[in-house]
């Protein structure tokens, strides 16, 4: 913020301005590709190399400002698909300590009404929903699970899966168009 008063001295004046320049932000990473996502809700500049920059001393900065949007509504979104799908369609697993709410097409990418909407959504264990979530894999309009060319055959054997695998108890149904999304704009065929 402080960078941004260097050029509108006036922004403080108003009570809402944090606010604003978060929703500039915000509208900003969600409409472009130059961000990246780190981590639920953060996201960093796609080619930015922070070993590339030249500090001297007196400019080490050991903590960085991170901008979180809150989710409103993710807790509702989680516990609807909690109550319709019950278990991780992958593993079977169903201790709802440990599943996550994974959207199909992402939050970020999403309207309102999709965020919403459980038949944008799938409940994963955790190794799943990452793997779902960075585009590593994705699903056929046949259950079949889809596995990017980039993750190691290695790594697949280890979570025992293989690429064509069908996944009998993944929810298909009202899903296909966020499928669909995810399988061209998420997934790193």
């Amino acid at each position: 913020y402080n960078e941004i008063e260097k050029y509108y001295p006036e922004a403080k004046l108003s009570k809402e301005w944090s606010a604003g320049i978060r929703g500039v932000l915000y509208r900003e990473i969600k409409n472009h590709r130059n961000f990246k996502k780190v981590t639920d809700g953060t996201f960093a500049f796609e080619n930015y190399d922070e070993n590339k920059l030249v500090l001297s001393p007196k400019d080490f900065i050991t903590t960085k400002d991170v901008i979180t949007a809150i989710r409103i509504g993710q807790n509702k979104f989680r516990n609807k698909l909690i109550l319709s799908l019950k278990k991780c369609p992958i593993t079977g697993i169903d201790d709802t300590r440990i599943l996550t709410a994974s959207h199909i097409k992402p939050w970020t990418m999403s309207n309102n009404t999709e965020r919403l909407d459980i038949h944008n959504g799938f409940l994963f264990s955790p190794t799943f929903d990452r793997l779902f979530d960075r585009g590593i894999i994705s699903f056929s309009e046949n259950k079949e699970l889809m596995v990017s060319k980039s993750f190691s055959s290695y790594n697949l054997k280890h979570l025992n899966l293989y690429d064509n695998q069908l996944i009998d108890d993944l929810p298909i149904a009202g899903r296909e168009e966020y499928l669909n999304y995810h399988r061209t704009k998420i997934f790193l065929h």
